[in-house]
């Protein structure tokens, strides 16, 4: 199954949109990249899309809803965590509490940003390689 699911990225940074989104787009060019600003923005998109979400890819500390509140809404909502979609941290500082709270919430990944541009390209560039070839429910169609 070719990629091309939106990439759904949830930080309320706009200086790293700004150097996040022309990466992704030159990584994953199939996928759409969708960024909210807030969980409560992402949530909602989420509950009301037909589209397939390739991945989500979430800063941990936001403005409203944390990414970790995020996940957690998901995995409460049964028709959410039925879709299955791919759920990373992307974010710094990473401490280690964050990451123990984060893999009780059963999340796919949990990535510390890098200091450089290369280095997050290279960080990005696994984390949608993976994805790209792993098998998992969402990336079957519905029969």
């Amino acid at each position: 199954m070719e990629v091309g699911g939106p990439i759904v990225f949830i930080d309320d940074d706009e200086e790293d949109q700004f150097i996040l989104k022309p990466i992704l787009e030159s990584i994953a060019p199939n996928s759409p990249i969708l960024f909210f600003n807030n969980g409560e923005k992402a949530i909602d998109f989420l509950r009301t899309t037909d589209e397939r979400p390739f991945l989500i890819i979430s800063e941990v500390i936001m403005k409203n809803m944390s990414g970790l509140e995020l996940r957690r809404q998901i995995e409460q909502d049964k028709e959410l965590k039925k879709r299955s979609i791919p759920f990373i941290f992307f974010t710094h500082p990473a401490y280690k509490q964050w990451v123990e709270e984060a893999y009780e919430l059963t999340i796919q990944g949990f990535f510390e940003k890098k200091s450089s541009t290369k280095e997050i390209k290279q960080q990005l560039e696994a984390i949608v390689s993976y994805w790209t070839n792993c098998l998992h429910p969402n990336r079957f169609d519905d029969e």
